[in-house]
């Protein structure tokens, strides 16, 4: 995960709504890590003005799912 460009670290939730919103384009993302579960990574996308979250669990060591 660390090596894709979506992906920005120990950023907060606010944060990455900050960044979000900024690029002001419907579709934008980021990956985050997430800040209750360590371990897990958030996804962060943008749509109609407003960013949703969902949580990135890694399945048999190999595929993501949220």
């Amino acid at each position: 995960m660390e090596k894709l460009s979506e992906y920005h670290g120990a950023i907060s939730k606010l944060r990455a709504e900050q960044l979000l919103a900024a690029a002001g384009r419907d579709g934008c993302f980021l990956i985050r890590d997430s800040e209750t579960m360590p371990g897990t990574y958030c996804i962060c996308v943008l749509c109609d003005q407003y960013v949703y979250t969902y949580r990135l669990f890694q399945v048999e060591g190999q595929l993501w799912k949220a």
